[in-house]
């Protein structure tokens, strides 16, 4: 009976190696060198063993197997666990590495072609949008480069196994943090980071995670802080919407829906006495709205949305905008003065058809 126990033991350590293949987006995970490790002491121990039978078999046939072989195992498994041990620490202390792919490739992955064909077209525009921005508060040009990410299940198991190494830094706009969340360190502006605003005591000694809701401001905010001189940067692949449609736990609901601001006709918005803002990305021409102040709000620092929080105060604020992405940040906004006591006057889409999927 001990002899069968044994036999499987060794068996089962045998076929270790074939769990340690490693997920194709954390090339150097923990999980990954532990199997590894365990894969070669069983190979060890299993010849070992082997080996030690046989000898005694011939040269020692009158002793008793079982009382030999039994502290000759124990003998091996302190001599591999005292070996392997400092391996075990090596590999508790790796550096965290995701996927170096491009941030195409990265898209590709989106199943829905309507998604996929959006990204592809918005990530461009994006770095076009930030270089404008930073030529215009006179900041040093960005050379975008390739950027590591993960695949949610893969940023799920590093915050299960290697928490301590990991920031997650969250960089949606506050309505959106409202509506719900994963487990993070810090909240951010993506608009303050395209501007070299940085958080206070980032780490320097953690893989930072950039999360936002597609995965672009995410891609794009890790550039930033690249550039801003931190090495270990990754981003969300599918952000959070990918995250959440993966079935992966969240706090709160994820669902963007807001209640519909007043929505008024291109009439109404020219008569009305309000504060003006276009909030469209920058590069956007101006609307043809007299007095219309140009604010591209994916793109504005904190310390930039200011003047109109105050004005609100005093004034109501019409959000005017002609671009889907200009939409959502113009919902961004409402949210915004409404939360600091500011007065709407409402939001205008010249199109009239970009809030159609972002209101109840």
């Amino acid at each position: 009976m001990l002899r069968k126990v044994l036999l499987l033991s060794c068996l089962l350590l045998l076929t270790s190696p074939a769990f340690a293949i490693p997920p194709p987006d954390v090339v150097a995970s923990l999980w990954q060198a532990i199997l590894q490790m365990i894969g070669i002491a069983s190979v060890f121990l299993a010849g070992a063993w082997v080996a030690a039978r046989q000898f005694l078999s011939q040269h020692a046939p009158i002793l008793k197997r079982k009382i030999v072989f039994i502290p000759i195992l124990i003998v091996l498994l302190i001599l591999s666990i005292l070996a392997i041990s400092p391996l075990f620490a090596a590999a508790a202390n790796e550096p965290i590495k995701g996927e170096l792919l491009p941030i195409e490739t990265v898209i590709q992955r989106e199943k829905d072609t309507w998604v996929r064909d959006w990204k592809l077209k918005t990530v461009h525009e994006m770095e076009n949008e930030a270089r404008l921005t930073r030529a215009a508060k006179q900041l040093p040009v960005v050379q975008y480069q390739t950027i590591q990410s993960f695949t949610p299940k893969a940023l799920q198991e590093l915050l299960t196994t290697r928490a301590k190494d990991v920031y997650v830094l969250d960089i949606r706009e506050a309505m959106e943090l409202s509506k719900f969340s994963i487990r993070h360190d810090a909240v951010f502006r993506y608009g303050d980071l395209v501007q070299d605003l940085l958080p206070n005591d980032l780490p320097k000694d953690r893989l930072i995670v950039v999360l936002c809701h597609s995965g672009l401001r995410g891609y794009m905010g890790a550039q930033f802080l690249k550039h801003a001189g931190f090495e270990q940067v990754a981003f969300l692949q599918g952000g959070l919407a990918e995250w959440n449609k993966q079935g992966l736990p969240v706090n709160g609901r994820a669902d963007f829906k807001v209640k519909a601001p007043v929505q008024p006709s291109k009439k109404e918005a020219l008569a009305m006495d309000a504060y003006k803002v276009q909030v469209d990305p920058a590069g956007t021409a101006t609307m043809s709205i007299p007095n219309v102040v140009q604010l591209p709000y994916e793109t504005a620092s904190t310390a930039d949305l200011q003047p109109v929080l105050a004005v609100s105060k005093t004034k109501p604020v019409l959000i005017v905008c002609k671009e889907y992405g200009g939409c959502f940040q113009g919902l961004n906004l409402i949210w915004l003065i409404e939360q600091q006591g500011g007065k709407v006057a409402g939001l205008y889409d010249q199109t009239g058809q970009h809030l159609r999927g972002l209101i109840n």
